[in-house]
Order: structure tokens, then sequence, then C-alpha cells
């Protein structure tokens, strides 16, 4: 009887486990969506006030970054210096594709990403400024559905844990 009793103890604490997990899986999204903001700023601003071209943007961004997405903006910039021969669209989706596993963003955000970098790349200055603005409204979007769902789902996430756990110790006792 003592060793149901400390299986439905660990069956109860690893199920809560897993829920704060995804809870903070949650958090730390939000987190990566105001990181990836703040960077395409910069790169807005580099672009727009400073009239500098797209890879020695690329490059001034991976400099200052030094967050999560440093070793995107960094495979970037070192693959455009490296190879001037490729394309702009190609380095970007690469970068996605390899460079972003470490963060919290979902697949539906790096699809979005990859058709932003398609559309930035060969396109004029103002072009650009107007593609960052858009994606910009678009991030904003996200992140403001996340703030709104932030509270609950988090909530959601670390209840369902707990009585997923007790569920499962009732069947197991």
């Amino acid at each position: 009887m003592i060793y149901k009793l400390i299986g439905c103890i660990f069956v109860i604490a690893s199920c809560s486990g897993i829920g704060m997990y995804y809870s903070g899986e949650f958090r730390v999204r939000l987190e990566d969506m105001k990181e990836l903001k703040k960077m395409i700023i910069l790169l807005r601003g580099d672009i727009r006030y400073a009239n500098t071209p797209l890879p020695e943007a690329i490059s001034s961004i991976a400099r200052k970054n030094n967050g999560r997405f440093e070793k995107f903006f960094v495979f970037i910039s070192n693959k455009l210096n490296d190879f001037p021969g490729v394309t702009f669209a190609s380095v970007w989706k690469e970068s996605v594709e390899t460079n972003l596993n470490q963060t919290a963003i979902n697949k539906k955000d790096k699809v979005d990403l990859v058709q932003f970098g398609e559309s930035l790349g060969y396109l004029d200055k103002d072009m650009q400024i107007n593609t960052l603005d858009l994606y910009l409204e678009q991030l904003e979007n996200v992140i403001n559905d996340l703030l709104g769902n932030v509270k609950e789902k988090t909530y959601l996430y670390n209840t369902l844990g707990v009585m997923a756990g007790l569920f499962i110790s009732i069947i197991m006792m």
C-alpha cells in the first residue's frame, strides 16, 4: 500500500511538472516574440535612418544581439559575407530552419519569418521599410494575442497537469 501511495505522489508530481513546463514554454514564446520584435525594430532603424544596406544592417544587429536570436543573425551575416552570390531569401530560410530550434517560437511563427525574409531580400529601401513595418504589425498582433492568453493558458496548463496526475493516480489505486 505504501508503494502505491509513493507511486501516486510521483505521478502527481511529474504530471504537475509537465503542466508547469508547458506553461513556462508559453511564457518563453512570448518573450522570444518580444525579442524578435526588438531585433526587427533595430533592423528597420538601421535601414531607414542610417541608410545601411540590408547585409550590413544584419551584420550590425548580429554584433548588437547577444540573446536567443544571436546565432540566427550571426549565421546570416557570415553567410552573406562569405558567399556573395547566394540570395538573401535562401540564407534567411536556412538560418530559420537551423538556428531557431533553441527558441520557443512555433512552426507558424517560423513560416511567417521565412515569408518575411523572402519578401525582404530583393526590394529597394522604401519597400524594405514597408515590409519591415508590415511584419512588425504582424508581430505586434501575435504578441497581443499571447498577452491576452498568457494568464489563462498558464493556469490551464498548470491545472491540467495536476488534474491529469490525480486522474492517473485514482486509476492506479
